[in-house]
């Protein structure tokens, strides 16, 4: 009994370590227009919109450097209009700045959701040598373990990022995506996972 529930507890604990190795963000909703195959061209502009401008720096470079790797030049919004994007200009003086620099898409990434969550975990119960393998002693320990040890308080951070793509000149929505990140490490870590997935699920739809 002791060998199977030690088997077990390993199995569990190579779970958990390989779900932690993994990305913290998905692609929770992807559209695309039935004539994106290919559409995105040559040359995008990614242009991020958030307040926080370190997230939005690293999320910009981030995913210019991962377009730029599939073949794809890619410049960020802040290096062509500033931190603060365009939003003095007018649309045709944009517009005429995009078209003379050979942009054939823009994307638009939005934070539209931040949700800080407090999670109680309660106690853990020790598993050796106590268990439900050990009579009425351990399956009485081993709820004492559970009901009395300590617990304590964690907060989780959901960031939710709309991706929108346009071609130009037309000024056409191609495609459209929304993404998750569960708790990511800080803004680089954000970034990361938010630009691995949305290149992923780009080439994915034979966008790019």
């Amino acid at each position: 009994m002791k060998k199977i529930l030690l088997i077990s507890l390993a199995a569990v604990f190579a779970a958990v370590l390989f779900s932690s190795c993994g990305t913290s963000t998905k692609v929770v909703s992807s559209w695309k227009s039935p004539e994106a195959s290919g559409a995105a061209g040559n040359k995008i502009l990614v242009l991020a919109m958030m307040t926080d401008r370190e997230a939005k720096d690293y999320i910009e470079r981030t995913l210019a450097a991962d377009l730029s790797a599939q073949g794809i030049a890619t410049t960020t919004g802040t290096t062509e209009f500033g931190p603060r994007g365009f939003g003095n200009l007018t649309q045709d003086q944009v517009n005429s700045k995009l078209s003379g620099e050979g942009f054939s898409a823009i994307m638009i990434i939005c934070l539209t959701d931040k949700d800080k969550e407090l999670n109680y975990v309660p106690g853990t119960p020790y598993v050796s040598p106590y268990g439900t393998y050990y009579g009425y002693y351990g399956r009485y320990r081993y709820m004492w373990d559970t009901i009395y040890s300590p617990g304590y308080y964690t907060t989780s951070t959901t960031y939710v990022l709309d991706a929108d793509l346009y071609t130009l000149p037309e000024d056409r929505l191609i495609y459209s995506a929304q993404t998750r990140s569960y708790d990511p490490a800080n803004s680089q870590s954000l970034a990361k996972s938010f630009a691995e997935e949305i290149v992923r699920d780009l080439k994915g739809q034979n966008i790019i």
